[in-house]
């Protein structure tokens, strides 16, 4: 049984079954191997697509806030790793003064149906709550996991990635799906974009020196943005400098005072597939035709560079249509992605196991 959640920039499996008999340790940076070998044997599983590769895995696990003596679970037996838990409780509070917990999993296939899953969320719940206590005193504590992916219509809701084996498990904890990801993909070339006037606004590939701009650009465009918090300068550093970041695909469009106005800033996560980690506007910029520029600057100069496709996630109900802007690129919706939610002190209801 399993889900997918998000983990450094991709969807992670997150196994819902259990054991005994196991080994229950944090984490540490000398997993990287057997972390990442183990996410490739539930992504296999899962027909994902979405291999994980060290570097990246190793990046997540030292994020700065990144707290994995206390907020982390490695699952083994005996010398292998079996399973794992991550619980991110955010720098800052959300708009809507909570303390966001994101909590992320997997188990290997071979050992599920022994009770592991369940036994990674209550650990990671505790784990949650305790260092957003730690972080932000007397602030309410908000729990988000993947629900997994939504079957296609047609298929079987119990194919491999479907999110109905999961679902039970989270809505017997006091989950509740809260938010629908659409992941929407254009190959390339594709057909042509049009220009977009943009008079005195540069539209440019980002150089070291836009980082911190477009950091402070990105808090303002998603401050109204559902579940948003505004990320650390730290935290940014490392997205900026990814070893999957494409600096040169990325695109930013420059006002003539020097301020970031928009932005795409895209990876190469798997082989010729741009991926647009994120893309946004400041609100006082929207409505001119900022985004469309961005966007159109990189795909074509992915498609010059050779890359067969593009991709992004983007929030069903995303406040600024979203969706409606890169419909009119030419992407088309490819997979549905849920995310639960509960309050902390949301109790789980009590179930007898066969």
């Amino acid at each position: 049984m399993s889900a997918c959640t998000r983990g450094p920039g991709r969807y992670y499996p997150v196994a819902v079954t259990a054991s005994n008999d196991l080994r229950w340790t944090a984490l540490t940076v000398d997993d990287v191997p057997a972390l990442t070998a183990l996410l490739n044997r539930i992504d296999a599983a899962e027909e994902h697509g979405e291999p994980a590769e060290e570097p990246s895995i190793r990046e997540w696990l030292t994020m700065p806030g990144q707290d994995l003596p206390d907020g982390s679970i490695a699952v083994r037996e005996g010398d292998r790793l079996i399973g794992f838990g991550m619980a991110d409780v955010t720098p800052s509070l959300d708009p809507d003064g909570q303390a966001r917990c994101n909590l992320s999993g997997g188990v290997d296939p071979a050992a599920r149906r022994r009770g592991i899953g369940t036994r990674l969320y209550e650990q990671l719940e505790q784990r949650a709550v305790a260092l957003a206590t730690e972080r932000h005193p007397g602030a309410p504590a908000v729990l988000r996991t993947a629900g997994g992916v939504d079957p296609t219509p047609g298929t079987a809701p119990s194919a491999p990635g479907g999110g109905a084996d999961v679902r039970p498990l989270l809505e017997r904890r006091g989950y509740r799906r809260i938010r629908s990801w659409l992941r929407m993909v254009r190959e390339l070339p594709g057909p042509s974009l049009p220009a977009v006037s943009t008079d005195r606004i540069r539209v440019i590939a980002p150089s070291d020196a836009h980082r911190e701009p477009t950091r402070e650009a990105h808090i303002a465009a998603f401050g109204d943005h559902w579940g948003s918090t505004p990320p650390t300068a730290e935290r940014w550093a490392i997205w900026w400098s990814s070893h999957t970041a494409r600096r040169d695909l990325s695109t930013i469009a420059v006002g003539p005072e020097g301020e970031v106005l928009s932005y795409a800033l895209a990876s190469e996560d798997k082989p010729g597939v741009l991926h647009f980690a994120l893309v946004g506007t400041r609100p006082t910029a929207r409505g001119r035709g900022l985004a469309r520029a961005v966007l159109g600057r990189s795909l074509a100069a992915a498609a010059a560079s050779g890359y067969g496709s593009a991709e992004l996630e983007v929030d069903s109900e995303s406040l600024t249509g979203a969706t409606r802007l890169y419909e009119a690129l030419g992407f088309t919706a490819e997979k549905v992605f849920a995310t639960y939610q509960k309050m902390a002190d949301q109790p789980a209801r009590t179930r007898v196991e066969a």
